[in-house]
């Protein structure tokens, strides 16, 4: 047996049912038995479909790269694979092996260059390696912490001739709990006066939703969302919940003040921009969950959604804590009316979209769209680590199963991976792309006036896109919002790919200190 036909086989038995990529001449060898492969424009598109598709179905999926240019163009979209902890096999060609020694074009050292962003890597040497390689990958991207990893496939190797060994295939085990420290940490939670409690993407990952809700309301007490969240963490529905912790140091001591013990579970913590308070001075904290920094704070490795269900039978009540309702929401929508403000679109989209999942890339309006928008099952993702692009080529990753996809994007990021609307034409991919046009990079323009004022009117942080014609020249249906939005019904109408544009309020939101 061949060695491409040795990876198809491999690929089947590892149950990788979906493969994208942005093929050059060192793939095609590897390539020859594979049918059901979504291509891309652009190598790092292919990274971030399957990122997305990782993340939404919690399956391992295979990106296939350009040797070393494409691995180039995929850097900033593996690190947000690492970032979000999504299980992406990526692969790439490398030269023939057999006249590597005189530096060939597109030849180099492409396990280095992924280095310190795969949990695994490995280059094959002859074709009985597959079966073995690609197990590993795998299983090892799919052991939490999630996370890429990463195979070179040389061309000459893929025609070698070799026996195909059925390996044994299994999946990690999650139900990872500790009796003891379940007591333990019960007890410290009982002996607190005044304790909090902050969620993470696990919650999510592990379906833990009805868990986090009793176990909070249980306990009595404030609920907070993880600094920048990759995707949903608890229900913003109750009243106990108190909304997402912004990154930054000072301001999660202050949320802080009164309590003596802080509970991370199934999250973590992540500052930006740097103050220099020190997080958490003082207070007990403990992180619970499968994906542990052990940054801060004493660290238990627990299936949130075990340990949730067992503690909630552990815990006495703390307190009976509900937060009062924000009355002023409404008349601040009210008055964006007017103007079309963010928040005002995002309201009326809310009303349309409500059973939609959101990919977020609105950076600039992030922040609303997850108070908006709200928090439950799979129906929130964003980028973990703060790149532009991302978006766009996830959401294509998630309609492959999921045909109730929104983008949320600003005009700025929707240029960095625009030719994400080509394959969604190509794929029939329903996905709905919601445009916000405030006309430049306000996150940029925000951070200037906060630290840098002389910078905020810099030409080149403002900008006068056509995203309209751009739109349609990948023949992607596309229209301009009025005032009203009535547009909105329109984007959601149909099962194929759109885009509405809305002009929005191009005033400067403060979104720092």
């Amino acid at each position: 047996m061949k060695g491409y036909e040795i990876l198809y086989n491999a690929l089947k038995e590892n149950k990788i049912n979906f493969v994208s990529g942005n093929p050059g001449t060192t793939e095609i060898p590897m390539l020859r038995s594979i049918d059901n492969y979504y291509l891309t424009l652009h190598d790092s598109i292919a990274l971030g479909m399957a990122d997305g598709y990782s993340q939404y179905n919690s399956e391992a999926s295979m990106v296939n790269l350009h040797t070393m240019p494409g691995i180039g163009n995929s850097m900033a979209f593996l690190f947000t694979a690492k970032m979000n902890r999504s299980p992406v096999i990526v692969t790439a060609g490398q030269q023939d092996t057999r006249h590597l020694v005189y530096d060939p074009l597109l030849s180099g050292d492409t396990l280095s260059m992924v280095s310190g962003y795969v949990k695994y890597k490995y280059e094959i040497r002859n074709p009985e390696d597959i079966p073995v390689a690609l197990k590993r990958a795998r299983e090892i991207a799919l052991t939490p912490p999630m996370g890429p990893v990463f195979l070179s496939f040389p061309m000459d190797v893929m025609d070698y001739s070799g026996e195909y060994y059925k390996n044994q295939y299994s999946d990690p085990n999650y139900d990872t709990v500790d009796e003891n420290a379940i007591k333990n940490i019960c007890e410290r939670i009982n002996s607190a006066k005044n304790p909090a409690i902050v969620f993470g993407y696990e919650i999510d990952l592990y379906n833990a939703f009805t868990e986090a809700e009793e176990f909070a309301k249980k306990l009595g007490v404030k609920v907070y969302s993880e600094p920048l969240a990759s995707r949903s963490t608890y229900s913003t529905n109750n009243d106990n919940y108190m909304g997402d912790l912004l990154p930054a140091s000072t301001l999660m001591n202050l949320n802080f003040i009164e309590n003596d013990l802080i509970i991370f579970i199934g999250g973590d913590i992540v500052f930006y921009p740097y103050l220099p308070s020190k997080p958490f001075i003082g207070k007990d904290v403990i992180f619970i969950g499968t994906d542990l920094s052990h940054r801060t704070g004493e660290s238990y490795y627990i299936n949130p959604k075990i340990f949730l269900e067992k503690a909630k039978n552990l815990i006495n009540k703390k307190g009976n804590f509900h937060k009062s309702r924000d009355l002023t929401f409404p008349n601040k929508i009210a008055r964006e009316k007017l103007t079309v403000g963010v928040d005002y679109v995002l309201y009326n989209a809310k009303k349309i979209f409500n059973d939609y999942t959101v990919v977020d890339e609105a950076i600039s309006a992030t922040e609303s769209v997850r108070a908006i928008f709200g928090y439950s099952h799979k129906k929130y993702f964003t980028a973990k680590s703060g790149q532009l692009g991302w978006g766009m080529a996830a959401s294509l990753g998630i309609a492959v199963k999921n045909d109730k996809t929104l983008v949320i994007i600003g005009d700025g990021s929707f240029m960095y991976t625009v030719q994400s609307l080509w394959t969604a034409k190509r794929y029939n991919l329903p996905v709905k792309f919601l445009v916000l046009n405030n006309g430049g990079y306000n996150i940029l323009r925000s951070f200037a006036d906060s630290y840098y004022p002389e910078m905020g009117n810099r030409d080149y942080l403002t900008l006068n896109l056509d995203i309209e014609s751009i739109s349609k020249g990948f023949h992607i249906d596309t229209m301009v919002a009025s005032n009203d939005l009535s547009e909105l019904k329109w984007l959601k109408d149909g099962n194929e790919p759109k885009v509405l544009i809305v002009n929005t309020d191009k005033k400067i939101e403060k979104m720092f200190l």
